[in-house]
């Protein structure tokens, strides 16, 4: 579409607000046709936490390399104990010498001496002299210790691509000795707000800044080399609504513009030149702008990220408490507080306060297909928290 066509049709929409709506699948469509995820980078385990593995890592070695103590105590041969107890005390001595039972101390971690299966620790010992002991409880062959190559084999798959990485991720990253490692790069997103109507704090920024952080992106200036550009606020049809004019006059394209999903009509994607990345507009309403982030911007943040483009909320199904109306056409989120089982709407379908949000335990997404649901209907609820 060309920039002057592309004006017209933005002009046409200020005429007659958005009334040809783009269906969300087809923004989707859009979205999902970018090139994912990014190229890699290499960097050291310690900033690893929350990045996406780009290559699969192999143990280098078995771990551990030997039979090795759990626990601090006396390693054993395990038949000698056979018999022990507190009323039948076994003597066993410290060195080699004689005939005597030995046991040899040994500490947690370190490789269990040859000739020995077994780790007693201190509560199954009774020390009666420097160089002897008494034995007050019988070991098992593999007590207190871990056999070799029990962690993980030389050559298998420690940690697969594409995983996020966890923080006990990392301390098996350091226990293989590897301290480098090669991970998706975050998609940088340059993030622009037009400024709230009502001459309101911005309440958007901090909010769109940590989403696109959640979503594995990295925040960063409006005139900075980006993969995605977000533009918050001004995208309806109103005479002060200049988001999507400012970007055509910039020589971007608007490829959709209104899309079938409440809140968040006044939505849309485009481009911007031939060198960023895709550009999203975001309503100024905060509840809105929050709706559009998760189902456009967040999934090809997602995406790019090396993530899934799903919603990243857990969901779960409960009845509804009360009956939800919507309008075909339309894909509605509607924030539902959940009590007793039981998940009730916060409010009318495209009609909540923020506040409503806030109260929220999670929402309900009614597809594009239905009028609603009643009351007792069992419906989908992705959960805000994630416990």
């Amino acid at each position: 579409m060309s920039t002057e066509t592309t004006h017209n049709a933005w002009q046409d929409i200020r005429l007659r607000g958005f009334a040809d709506l783009a269906l969300l699948a087809e923004a989707w469509h859009w979205l999902d046709a970018t090139p994912a995820p990014l190229v890699h980078e290499t960097i050291g385990i310690s900033d690893a936490a929350g990045r996406i593995l780009a290559e699969t890592v192999t143990a280098g070695s078995d771990l551990p390399s030997a039979d090795t103590a759990t626990t601090d105590g006396y390693a054993v041969n395990a038949t000698e104990t056979e018999g022990a107890s507190a009323y039948n005390p076994l003597v066993f001595s410290l060195s080699s010498t004689g005939s005597t039972p030995c046991a040899c101390p040994v500490v947690a971690g370190s490789a269990l001496p040859a000739g020995y299966d077994a780790i007693l620790d201190f509560g199954a010992i009774s020390q009666v002299g420097q160089n002897r002991m008494e034995i007050l409880a019988p070991a098992s062959p593999g007590d207190g210790v871990a056999p070799r190559a029990s962690t993980i084999r030389a050559g298998a798959t420690a940690l697969a691509a594409g995983r996020r990485l966890r923080p006990q991720d990392i301390a098996l990253l350091g226990v293989l000795g590897i301290a480098e490692l090669r991970v998706i790069r975050r998609p940088r997103v340059a993030l622009t707000v037009a400024g709230p109507k009502t001459g309101t704090a911005d309440a958007l920024t901090p909010m769109l800044r940590a989403l696109i952080v959640r979503d594995g992106g990295q925040p960063v200036q409006a005139n900075s080399a980006a993969d995605v550009i977000l533009i918050a606020g001004r995208s309806g049809a109103g005479g002060d609504d200049i988001a999507a004019l400012d970007l055509i006059a910039a020589g971007g394209t608007m490829t959709l513009h209104g899309i079938a999903i409440r809140p968040g009509i006044s939505s849309g994607c485009g481009t911007l030149g031939l060198g960023p990345g895709p550009v999203i507009l975001l309503p100024g309403d905060p509840p809105a702008c929050l709706a559009a982030y998760d189902l456009l911007a967040g999934r090809l943040i997602r995406r790019l990220a090396g993530l899934p483009a799903e919603l990243p909320y857990r969901a779960v199904s409960l009845p509804l408490g009360r009956k939800i109306v919507s309008m075909i056409g339309l894909a509605d989120i509607v924030p539902v507080i959940i009590a007793n089982g039981t998940a009730t709407p916060a409010g009318a379908a495209g009609a909540c306060p923020l506040t409503a949000f806030t109260r929220a335990d999670g929402f309900v997404m009614v597809p594009e297909t239905l009028e609603g649901h009643a009351a007792g209907d069992t419906v989908r609820i992705y959960l805000y928290d994630p416990a």
